[in-house]
């Protein structure tokens, strides 16, 4: 009895099971990173009578250096103060009063931070906006990737089915 002839896998085949190899990793290695912060700006602030104080640096410790700080009044949205930032990444503004403030710290390229404060809960409240997060690609290239590993993945198995 003879024994059965094995399949050899045809160049094409093989191509097409090194490209899908190659994505679903490319796409298991985007998945699963994690998110950039290098360029994260935090700001924090007090008060100390009438003059606010404040820090703003990157997630990595440097500080925000040079930068713009804007204090605008939260009742009516008018500019109260404008200061920059100093070269260790601190500011300080003397106020007539404590209104409900918010502090945006803009660190360029659309980096800013906001630091809000109400005075009628006296209590802060923090926001991180930073530029890349809001129009991150990742997403969307990752499920480009993954359907085109599947539809790869499909037609890997199909031709394998029919080559038979």
């Amino acid at each position: 009895m003879k024994s059965p002839a094995k399949h050899k896998p045809q160049p094409f085949s093989r191509v097409l099971s090194e490209v899908f190899v190659f994505f679903f990793t490319l796409s298991c290695f985007l998945l699963l990173s994690p998110d950039a912060y290098a360029h994260k700006i935090h700001l924090f602030c007090r008060f100390e009578g009438t003059t606010l104080h404040g820090e703003g640096f990157f997630s990595g410790g440097n500080p925000v250096k040079n930068s713009p700080i804007n204090i605008f009044n939260l009742e009516n949205g008018n500019l109260l103060a404008s200061t920059m930032t100093s070269d260790e990444g601190t500011f300080a503004v003397s106020l007539e009063e404590k209104p409900s403030i918010q502090v945006v710290l803009d660190a360029g390229q659309g980096h800013r931070a906001t630091w809000t404060w109400d005075k009628t809960s006296e209590k802060a409240e923090i926001s991180q906006n930073n530029f890349a997060d809001a129009q991150n690609p990742v997403p969307a290239i990752t499920a480009g990737l993954i359907a085109i590993a599947v539809f790869f993945g499909i037609l890997y198995l199909w031709k394998q089915r029919h080559a038979t």
